[in-house]
């Protein structure tokens, strides 16, 4: 929800109403990097339809990029920021996540983890049923299992990527040409309809198609801050994945759009 209190801001000037909106609304995109289309209408006490027209015209502006059910900053793409960084953003909803992903793991499974905050947080909440066999590029991750003898642990190889302490490359690729898992668990930096999923590099991106080849479902672990936020690099178009996980943050409408494409959306609570 936008902070009400901000709305004091354009109470005392000379602007035109549709100037005063246009303005709060241009300066929250570019503060927060999104802004729904519901919470905009609410806090100005106009219609959706005032909105949208609102967003058009900043859009033509060069202001903001309309989105599914919102809009974002016109320059929101995301950067390979540090591990240590990123997963202290949303912990909680990242945590709910991946508990509910740890519930899609069967006895004696075959599963592939990528890398990233979410996918650590993934891997704290598996409680390995029988056995595991756990294939990841990810050093953090292959360390959580590396005691537990019920799970066999095949460490991507390549070069070593210190903001993720993670491997990407052709090595790390071609570790996967052999294998077959049941699932692959992969975050993103971005998730739209229009732009489909995405991360902050292309050997990233490139790492990942080659993960989910390898196996049966695809299934993507992203809290709902990752809506309509845009990596550089593209992994795939969202109805190539199976199931999205992330949490009740993430709009009715965009949900019921990404439903209606085929793919299972659970809500982590």
């Amino acid at each position: 929800m936008i902070p009400n209190h901000r709305l004091s801001e354009f109470q005392n000037d000379s602007m035109t109403p549709n100037t005063k909106r246009r303005k709060y609304i241009s300066d929250l995109v570019a503060r927060h990097g999104y802004a729904r289309v519901t919470d905009l209408a609410e806090n100005l006490g106009v219609t959706t339809v005032t909105i949208r027209t609102d967003l058009k015209y900043l859009e033509d502006k060069g202001v903001l990029i309309r989105s599914h059910g919102g809009a974002i900053t016109s320059t929101s793409t995301v950067r390979d920021l540090k591990e240590d960084i990123k997963k202290k953003a949303n912990a909680v909803p990242k945590k709910l996540i991946g508990k509910e992903a740890a519930r899609l793991i069967s006895e004696n499974d075959s599963i592939i983890i990528a890398s990233g905050s979410t996918m650590v947080a993934f891997a704290e909440e598996i409680v390995p049923r029988e056995n595991l066999n756990v294939v990841t590029p990810s050093i953090r991750i292959a360390s959580r299992f590396i005691d537990m003898p019920n799970v066999t642990i095949l460490q991507l190889g390549g070069i070593i990527y210190g903001n993720s302490l993670s491997t990407r490359g052709a090595y790390a690729e071609a570790g996967l040409e052999t294998l077959h898992c049941s699932k692959v668990f992969f975050g993103v930096e971005g998730f739209d309809i229009k732009s489909g999923l995405t991360c902050a590099t292309l050997e990233e991106a490139n790492l990942t198609r080659k993960m989910m080849k390898s196996a049966t479902q695809s299934i993507v672990l992203a809290d709902s801050t990752k809506f309509c936020r845009r990596g550089f690099g593209k992994i795939c178009n969202l109805e190539d994945i199976d199931i999205l996980i992330t949490d009740s943050g993430l709009p009715a409408e965009a949900r019921n759009a990404i439903e209606a494409i085929g793919i299972t959306v659970i809500l982590a609570h």
